[in-house]
């Protein structure tokens, strides 16, 4: 079936990331997306969000494409456990 998808992804084992075994999922996740046939676009800085956002929905939503958007973990900024 030719549906439309789209997907928001929550990137793990990129910037700062202080958890070791995130990072082979992080590096692997857009080129399994792409194996997939799923177009991924990469979201680094907050002034992209919005756009790269609207163009995936669009091309999914109006163009019947596969689309995933990755949003890099530097957007969320670096991670800072505490013991309590």
């Amino acid at each position: 079936a030719q549906l439309p998808f789209f997907t928001l992804v929550t990137m793990r084992g990129e910037y700062a990331d202080f958890n070791p075994w995130q990072g082979p999922m992080g590096r692997a996740t857009q080129g399994a997306l792409e194996l997939m046939g799923i177009t991924v676009l990469r979201v680094s800085e907050p002034d992209q969000v919005e756009e790269i956002v609207r163009a995936g929905f669009d091309a999914a939503f109006e163009a019947g494409e596969r689309v995933a958007v990755l949003l890099g973990q530097n957007l969320i900024g670096r991670k800072k456990w505490e013991r309590k």
